[in-house]
């Protein structure tokens, strides 16, 4: 399991100029106090499992700038998006619903889109945001390939019942953003706006926290 915590959220948010922070995948809401952390105007967190959004509801309830949604990413960010204004940091992290807390096994989920539901939450940002200067973190690259992953490759049992590719990533934001593969962790994806920033510049800018 990865953290956002592993990139300088502040630094990115200054170099793009981003307002809201926007999760999927609440589980304890950990991602939300850093988000907390670097004074994001909106923070939206979104879960599938009702009994873990209650509780994060309950962890920030005297916070006013975060919302946290229980239901399916695909649909909650299909309904939210349109109305959000300003540039967002995407933290894609709401595959094996419930698994983490116990609720349910790695592969007990056998609706592969509740179960992995990345492909679905990128086609809902494409089809909702004019996206060109959002920025996109992704958790657990090691699901959908090969690599030398710091914790190894992933167990037989998490991954896609389907073919495994990023294609559906590349055919959304390969012309509009650049696609960076970390093998930090389980690995992660940076997706970052070509508009705010060039091949040559991302290759000086610090997004890891040190």
């Amino acid at each position: 399991m990865g953290s956002i915590n592993r990139f300088d959220l502040d630094g990115i948010k200054r170099r793009f100029n981003i307002s809201n922070f926007i999760e999927t995948g609440t589980w304890k809401g950990d991602a939300i106090a850093i988000a907390l952390n670097t004074s994001f105007r909106n923070i939206i967190s979104i879960e599938i499992v009702p009994d873990l959004a209650e509780k994060a509801k309950a962890r920030f309830d005297q916070h006013k700038e975060v919302k946290i949604i229980a239901g399916d990413s695909e649909t909650v960010l299909s309904k939210e998006l349109p109305s959000v204004s300003g540039n967002c940091l995407f933290w894609l992290d709401a595959h094996f619903p419930g698994a983490d807390e116990g609720i349910k096994g790695y592969d007990e989920e056998e609706n592969d889109w509740l179960r992995l539901p990345l492909e679905n939450e990128l086609n809902a940002i494409r089809t909702c945001r004019t996206v060109n200067a959002d920025v996109i973190i992704i958790d657990d690259l090691r699901i959908y390939e090969e690599g030398v992953y710091e914790k190894g490759n992933a167990p037989m049992d998490t991954l896609p019942k389907s073919i495994r590719n990023l294609d559906f990533l590349y055919l959304n934001f390969n012309e509009t953003h650049h696609i960076i593969k970390s093998y930090k962790d389980e690995g992660y994806i940076l997706v970052f706006p070509k508009l705010l920033i060039s091949e040559e510049e991302l290759k000086d800018f610090q997004f890891y926290n040190s």
